[in-house]
């Protein structure tokens, strides 16, 4: 930026030693330099904002462009909902009524009936007063006999015991 050599920076010092003297060159350079510092710390602040609202302003047009992306599937999944919707009601013809439903209904029940009938096992005889009890079928089971208890160990004799 600005073209300053060695040379002309000493002559700067002389002549700051020469007016200002021994005794207030080191306060005014101290203050130059805290000036300075301040200045350059200013700068690194509003280069640093600058930097922050730009890549704000990138965020908010990644955003708008994601909510446009957004719309548009949206807005093409409604078309295909609407399409699918309107051919699936074309598929179904007008003589499709509940009634058609109910009777088709009824007619798988009065079918799974009969099938059931049909593989249904007959209800085993039982015993009346004055006709004896029949022998049991293969599919009755007749209960097992009680088992008895079992007996308790007796103790063993006094010289085995361990002391």
């Amino acid at each position: 930026m600005f073209d300053i050599s060695f040379s002309e920076l000493a002559l700067c010092f002389v002549v700051a030693l020469v007016v200002l003297g021994p005794e207030r060159l080191p306060k005014v350079a101290r203050t130059v330099g805290r000036w300075s510092g301040q200045a350059r710390a200013y700068m690194r602040n509003l280069s640093n904002e600058l930097e922050r609202e730009t890549s704000v302003a990138d965020i908010k047009r990644q955003f708008q462009e994601a909510q446009q992306a957004l719309r548009e599937s949206k807005s093409a999944i409604e078309e295909s909902a609407r399409s699918l919707t309107s051919d699936v009601k074309d598929r179904i013809t007008p003589a499709t009524t509940r009634a058609d439903i109910t009777a088709a209904a009824n007619a798988a029940a009065s079918e799974a009936d009969a099938i059931d009938a049909a593989t249904a096992i007959p209800p085993a005889p039982t015993a009346t007063a004055d006709a004896p009890a029949a022998a049991p079928t293969p599919t009755e089971v007749t209960p097992a006999p009680a088992a008895e208890p079992p007996k308790p160990r007796p103790a063993p004799p006094p010289e085995a015991q361990y002391p």
